[in-house]
């Protein structure tokens, strides 16, 4: 009887593909191994994922053979596969898109994947003349793709030989010679061992009189480290030095006398001695929240964690993490932004040691493809996976809980490509399926956590009071209509503003400065007749960047020359609108020439290490004033940050979006709580012309079951979420005119079924984006009826798209939009 499998292949096209299983393979053939298919006219080979074996073939179907099983043992488990089906199902995509986006590309092989000879090694011939003939082209031409190297062998599937050459060594795929991700190393001066202890460092003191630069190090160290205090810090090297003003010379001389030492390691791992040090013990409040979690978790699978900033949460996700951990389990820790954790990546392998694993964007595929391995091989080796949302998708085994901190972040959203997934509500369904238990933790959280705890879906717990009895900052509403009418504006600070930096300083504390929008100015305009430079594929105005003096455009990356007279009356009265942080720096410079500033946003944070160089600076002091855009609202603890200031809270709420007062509340609540997090409470000023708008009225009594009480009737009055679900349809052509008619027949079909939950079609707001018109729909799903309403809207789409006249417009589906 012949044996059938359901491969996904890696394309964006809709289920699976039968294939007929060759004798010999039928018993290597099982759900979650690769196999090397050939798919469409041209026979185009790709390495797929076997779903299920059958012996059914599907009516009037002549299938292909298969033609190469490339695993032993699966790469995929059965909860990623049911994982994978879930996503497709509920976002509307298809398997082979959450096939690419899952997988690392290592383990996606098609005939376009180039295959290089392994680097420092010398051509191994095999006895083999296809293996030699390869390997004798590869070491004069260095790259071959698969189909070029079944051509030179006279195979149509050249599988079985490349598998042997990757399986000896003698081949990679070309991704996985790009540079491995490699930690920053940075180099930390500590007490030597002849100045071990108070009573030591002063025999120094009297050694060291006629060294007196050697001295002046000595107690420059002192001071910086607190050695002699109850709080002692870490010294970098490039600190002590430059703080002291003395020379590496001088270091050495010292080290060589046993006072200092040098340490080197990557940044952000703390040494051995902090490594040993004792978890600070848990407060009152949290071991009564501790208490509720472990209680919501007897009685449901997730429970929200109520924390209000610096209260301590990430602690308590530590004792879980720790209780899993004797048990044998695993845990999977999910972040907003990887990119933004290194102090809590420190924190966890303080505690847990080497076994923490992290999984981001940052790593080569090579890393990827060796953490995904491992975690098939031998689940205990890493009992904690701390990542971003595509941690997701790694193959656990034995995963007993899901903590997902600060859940309310729209960056656990993917946008593009698809699948557009959310990784908060998959976090649940991933637990779902091996039984394990979700956590949830935000100072702020999101409308829909807290409407499913507060109707008793899911478990709750609250922690309502900042860690050490440190108070929550005061707020300041400061109004910038008075204060332009007074003439006390100096750029886009106010006089509270400004005095409050002007005393940080002189305290030796730190500030930030919060402006959600980078660059130096949103737009130019013409003083004559108010035209605004566009950019010539999108319909949006560009941005002006002072640092390479060009305008850009921030949907399609272009950039264009700043004109020097206006394009539509020719007037040379060009001037700058708005503020962004590129100009609000610049202004920090004339106000406060004496303050070290430095801006945190896409532009200073693209390099591998510029980020975590910047933290490292703001933390270690070298920075007074940090300005940023929203990327400063997400994990930072810095004890020293007494003052935040936000710009222009007007701006984050006149959003036309149904989340915008949302959002603008868990921003400015966010940042606020950047400040005061040790015995001084910091203080926040909230620059706005609308003062006593109801958003900041929350903001300044941190309410956020006020908030909650405000929106959810207006949400329910207009059967937005949590009381519906949302689908953002968006459609594009280069023609206008196809695209609407497109976008109006698919809008009349679904109000048949649907009537006025169905908004639009309308243009969004950029409304052509790289040459492409955009028209958009909303529709708002009704909950009791969810999956038969998602199947009419997949079957209303599919009938359209299949005739001929709207095949050519490009469809999105996102379900569930943020």
């Amino acid at each position: 009887m012949p044996i059938y499998a359901d491969i996904i292949l890696p394309l964006a096209v809709p289920g699976t593909f039968t294939y007929e299983v060759p004798e010999h393979l039928v018993s290597r053939a099982r759900p979650g191994v690769r196999a090397v298919v050939s798919f469409g006219k041209s026979g185009k080979l790709y390495s797929g994922l076997v779903l299920r074996c059958h012996g059914t073939l599907p009516p009037g179907m002549q299938p292909r053979p298969l033609g190469e099983i490339l695993d032993d043992a699966p790469v995929a488990a059965p909860e990623q596969l049911a994982l994978w089906q879930a996503i497709s199902d509920h976002y509307l995509c298809t398997l082979g898109e959450v096939m690419l986006a899952a997988m690392p590309s290592a383990l996606v092989l098609t005939s376009s994947t180039r295959l290089v000879a392994a680097p420092d090694t010398s051509p191994a011939w095999t006895g083999d003349n296809r293996r030699n003939i390869l390997l004798d082209v590869l070491e004069r031409k260095h790259e071959l793709t698969l189909e070029e190297a079944g051509k030179l062998i006279g195979l149509k599937d050249p599988m079985p030989v490349i598998r042997k050459l990757l399986a000896d060594g003698a081949l990679q795929v070309a991704q996985e010679l790009e540079a491995d991700w490699k930690p920053r190393m940075q180099q930390y001066v500590v007490a030597g061992p002849q100045a071990q202890g108070e009573t030591a460092l002063h025999h120094w003191f009297d050694e060291l009189e006629r060294a007196p630069k050697q001295l002046h190090l000595l107690m420059r160290y002192i001071e910086l480290s607190r050695c002699l205090g109850d709080d002692p810090r870490e010294v970098r090297r490039e600190e002590l030095l430059k703080r002291s003003g003395t020379t590496a010379a001088e270091l050495k001389r010292l080290c060589e006398k046993g006072v200092f030492a040098i340490e080197e390691r990557p940044a952000g791992i703390p040494s051995a001695t902090a490594a040993a040090k004792a978890s600070p013990a848990l407060s009152a409040a949290q071991q009564q929240a501790l208490h509720e979690v472990r209680a919501g978790f007897a009685a449901k699978s997730t429970v929200l964690l109520h924390g209000v900033t610096a209260s301590g949460k990430t602690e308590l996700y530590m004792e879980l993490v720790q209780e899993v951990g004797a048990r044998g389990g695993q845990v999977l820790y999910l972040l907003p932004e990887i990119a933004l954790t290194t102090q809590i990546i420190a924190r966890l392998r303080a505690r847990f040691g080497p076994g923490v694993a992290v999984f981001h964007s940052r790593l080569s595929q090579r890393e990827r493809t060796d953490l995904w391995m491992r975690m098939l091989a031998n689940p205990a080796a890493h009992p904690v996976v701390v990542g971003a949302r595509s941690a997701l998708f790694l193959p656990f085994s034995k995963l007993e809980l899901v903590i997902v901190d600060e859940e309310h972040d729209p960056s656990y959203k993917q946008h593009d490509p698809a699948p557009r997934y959310n990784a908060r509500d998959m976090a649940l369904v991933l637990a779902g399926l091996h039984g394990a238990k979700t956590l949830l933790g935000s100072a702020t959280p999101g409308m829909e956590s807290l409407f499913n705890a507060r109707n008793g879906k899911y478990g709750y717990a609250a922690l309502r009071v900042r860690y050490g009895d440190a108070k929550l900052p005061a707020i300041v509403k400061v109004d910038l209509a008075d204060q332009l009418k007074r003439r006390k504006m100096r750029g886009s600070f106010s006089e509270p503003l400004t005095e409050a930096l002007q005393q940080a300083l002189a305290r030796k504390e730190q500030a930030i400065i919060f402006q959600n929008r980078r660059g130096y100015v949103p737009a130019w305009q013409c003083d004559t007749c108010g035209w605004i430079p566009e950019c010539a594929h999108c319909d949006v105005s560009l941005t002006y960047h002072k640092q390479d003096h060009s305008l850009r455009c921030h949907y399609c990356g272009r950039r264009y020359e700043p004109p020097v007279r206006c394009a539509a009356c020719g007037s040379n009265r060009l001037r700058m609108v708005g503020l962004g942080t590129e100009k609000v720096e610049e202004e920090l410079a004339l106000l406060l020439p004496e303050a070290k500033v430095a801006r945190m946003d896409q532009d200073t944070t693209r390099g591998k290490h510029g980020l975590q160089r910047l933290l490292d600076r703001f933390g270690q002091g070298d920075i007074d004033i940090l300005v940023g855009t929203q990327m400063v609202t997400k994990g930072l603890d810095f004890q020293q940050v007494t003052v935040v200031g936000i710009l222009n809270a007007d701006s984050l709420m006149r959003f036309p979006d149904l989340r915008a007062h949302e959002r603008a509340f868990q921003l400015m609540a966010q940042v606020a709580g950047r400040s005061g997090r040790k015995s001084d409470p910091g203080t926040v000023y909230i620059q706005a012309r609308d003062i006593h708008h109801p958003i900041i009225d929350l903001v300044a009594h941190h309410d956020v079951d006020g908030m909650y009480a405000r929106e959810l009737p207006l949400r329910q009055a207009h059967g937005y979420p949590p009381f519906s679900r949302l689908v953002r349809l968006v459609l594009r052509h280069r023609d206008q005119g196809q695209v609407q008619e497109t976008a109006q027949m698919l809008a009349d079909h679904l109000r048949t079924a649907w009537a006025d939950r169905v908004l639009g079609p309308e243009p969004p707001t950029v409304a052509r984006v790289r040459d492409k018109h955009l028209r958009v729909i909303l529709l708002k799903l009704a909950r009791a009826h969810y999956r038969p309403e998602k199947e009419f809207l997949r079957e209303t789409i599919d009938r359209l798209f299949a005739e001929k006249p709207h095949r050519a417009v490009q469809l999105q589906i996102d379900v569930d939009p943020m």
